[in-house]
């Protein structure tokens, strides 16, 4: 063998040996985070295998997905079982319809979720009545996304009432928005191109999802500290931002309203809640100021609250306009870091869930808002 032909031989032998390595490093890597996730005792948190991209909404649930026994998505897109397109004769349906906040991310299992305890609760509270209630909430939804799946898809369920617990996304969002150079183009809201490895990898690698989630997060928080630098403009700019996206979320919700009333479901609002408190104009807990500024980079935490307050603002006065039930949650008593995950403002855990399904259910009953009439089944 000439000098040449062994140079070409040992370059080969050195490539493939890399690229095994790399292989079966990735591939014991997969099992690895693969096997933490199934028998992990903390809740996952973030669930990337639990999303696929959707050609309206940009993403929604994997349809019949099992994620490692901590989260089911039933054949309807719904967290929990599965339930029939048509209620069962004289049964209540409840649709609780919201992002994260309302699917539960953060709770141990489906059951714990705050609509499936607003189930239980509302058949203890009143046994005579027959009630489901299922959990359309997607994490990452704002009301206009609701909007969306309400008249494509949820309609099909002829809910009698929909609880709305929205305003957390589209609060954020403004926030966000507000923090970020504008940018010239001729291609607002382009969708980024994807390739066919990385929707492969999305689809099925644990690993890539884990690690690229890892990466946005450091990224978001890192863009929002850059921003905050200069306080006085920070503040200034998040003001204006949440101003603008106020006026978007009434146009949004008022939307809502409009199409659910047409379609004949009753809507009811409660009141966001946070770690913070229903309606409070500052923290004075640094803690959860620094739980606020790692959540919301991208504003100050009394501007965050002034959000809390103008939005919910928003909500009550829709309400009135609409005379759909307003539910004040301030005595529901979800105030403090012991209803909320580890580090987290907003997305209740399994004792937060609770007190919310249950405070949920003694508001709906005591103030009538279930006294409806049962819808029929759609003719088809």
């Amino acid at each position: 063998m000439t000098f040449a032909g062994s140079f070409r031989a040992r370059t080969l032998l050195a490539v493939f040996s890399a690229t095994l390595a790399l292989t079966t490093g990735l591939l014991l890597g997969e099992f690895a985070v693969r096997y933490r996730e199934r028998h992990r005792t903390t809740v996952p948190g973030s669930t990337p295998l639990l999303f696929y991209r959707h050609s309206r909404l940009g993403h929604a649930l994997v349809r019949n997905y099992d994620y490692f026994g901590w989260i089911h998505v039933n054949r309807q897109g719904f967290r929990g079982a599965s339930v029939p397109l048509d209620k069962q004769p004289g049964t209540l349906r409840v649709m609780a319809v919201g992002g994260s906040t309302t699917f539960d991310d953060f709770v141990t299992r489906d059951e714990a979720a705050w609509p499936a305890r607003l189930r239980f609760w509302l058949r203890e509270l009143a046994p005579n009545r027959p009630v489901e209630v299922i959990n359309a909430g997607t994490p990452g939804y704002r009301v206009i996304d609701d909007l969306i799946r309400l008249e494509t898809d949820l309609y099909a369920y002829r809910p009698d009432v929909i609880v709305l617990y929205q305003a957390h996304n589209d609060l954020f969002a403004a926030l966000q928005e507000a923090s970020r150079e504008p940018l010239e183009t001729d291609r607002p809201f382009e969708v980024p191109a994807v390739t066919p490895w990385a929707q492969w990898l999305k689809r099925h690698s644990l690993l890539y999802g884990k690690v690229t989630e890892r990466l946005q997060i450091a990224n978001f928080r890192r863009r929002g500290r850059a921003v905050s630098l200069d306080r006085d403009a920070a503040h200034e700019r998040s003001l204006r931002g949440l101003e603008s996206g106020a006026r978007q979320f009434e146009r949004d919700v008022r939307l809502f309203l409009t199409v659910a009333g047409t379609l004949g479901s009753r809507v009811v609002i409660p009141e966001v809640v946070e770690v913070s408190g229903v309606g409070v104009e500052e923290e004075p807990d640094s803690a959860i100021q620094r739980m606020w500024s790692s959540s919301v980079p991208s504003a100050p935490p009394e501007v965050v609250l002034a959000g809390y307050r103008r939005f919910n603002a928003v909500l009550h006065s829709l309400s009135v306009q609409f005379s759909v039930p307003f539910i004040p949650t301030e005595s529901f008593g979800l105030k403090g870091t012991q209803f909320y995950a580890d580090g987290d403002p907003i997305h209740f855990n399994d004792r937060g869930a609770d007190r919310m399904g249950h405070a949920m259910a003694e508001a709906l009953v005591a103030s009538g808002a279930l006294d409806v009439p049962n819808r029929p089944a759609a003719v088809r």
